[in-house]
């Protein structure tokens, strides 16, 4: 008898233990918080000329999905990023008014997005100025390695060029660059606003311009003061639009390493001008968007 009643109040306490947590255990769950990237912007961001899956898209990507597979988070990504665009190209993908809308697609329910963008307000006049200089096509498909060759068979009539371009006011270079400047900051905050339109929860991280040119020569100084008119810029309205500034411009200026971060080198034997992040280059780029992210990813509970 004392053994039956031992065990009826073992049971009892069991049960009464036990029920409240099959309840809880048999609640629906919310679905963890899905993770999707877009990558947006230049061939910086497309990726030209790294190796293959040495791109930082790639690489915070995959640090991204990680962090999303562990809280067991949805993933999904696409990169949009075009080369050759410029901030005014980029405004008109997000506003859907280009031809290409693959941008303005891929934003809607992203939570996180990068934004490379400026480089080419300055860049695309200097590689036609150049182009047109040498007589190569800027639509050749050949068109970097052909204006390298030529470039580097007579490097006298650019340095020759660019003496009076950086030494005259009201130069080529000066005016479109100037000019380049006021677009970048005319698009800025429709980008922003466009970006948040799509995606209103994405947390969005934007790129500063780099300058591509080593050292203190006077075609460095001639291009960073545009670059640096640029980077003020989105520092300055970063907490009026809410995204994040990812400072590439100052670690690549104080990179002390030897693996060179950018392929733009006119004292190397021969000279090359790629002026795009090596694979060095992108993995500071990677770095610095882990270092500076809050990834929005949170696990299901209980409803």
């Amino acid at each position: 008898m004392k053994l039956r009643r031992a065990f009826t109040l073992f049971l009892s306490l069991f049960l009464l233990i036990a029920f409240p947590l099959s309840v809880a255990a048999g609640k629906p769950v919310k679905p963890a918080t899905a993770v999707r990237y877009v990558g947006l912007g230049d061939s910086i961001g497309y990726g030209m000329s790294a190796t293959p899956g040495n791109d930082y898209f790639t690489k915070y990507s995959a640090y991204l999905q990680a962090k999303a597979i562990t809280a067991g988070s949805p993933y999904s990504s696409v990169n949009s990023a075009l080369p050759g665009l410029t901030s005014s190209q980029l405004l008109d993908e997000i506003t859907g008014t280009a031809l290409l809308t693959t941008t303005r697609a891929a934003l809607p329910g992203s939570s996180v997005v990068t934004v490379s963008i400026g480089g080419n307000n300055l860049l695309g006049p200097f590689i036609s100025f150049v182009a047109d200089l040498y007589g190569v096509s800027t639509s050749d498909p050949d068109f970097l390695n052909k204006l390298t060759l030529a470039v580097n068979a007579d490097p006298g009539s650019l340095e020759d060029a660019m003496f009076w371009q950086i030494l005259w006011p009201y130069s080529e270079l000066n005016v479109a660059f100037a000019a380049g400047v006021v677009d970048f900051k005319a698009d800025l905050p429709a980008t922003i606003n466009g970006i948040k339109g799509l995606a209103p929860n994405a947390k969005i991280y934007f790129l500063t311009v780099f300058n591509p040119v080593y050292g203190n020569s006077a075609l460095h100084d001639f291009i960073d003061k545009y670059i640096v008119q640029i980077n003020n810029e989105l520092k300055a309205k970063a907490s009026t639009y809410g995204y994040t500034v990812v400072d590439v411009y100052a670690a690549y200026a104080s990179y002390t390493g030897t693996v060179p971060l950018v392929g733009f080198n006119m004292t190397a034997v021969p000279p090359t001008y790629d002026p795009h992040p090596t694979d060095a280059g992108h993995q500071v780029i990677y770095e610095l968007l882990v270092s500076a992210s809050t990834v929005p990813v949170k696990p299901g509970k209980p409803k």
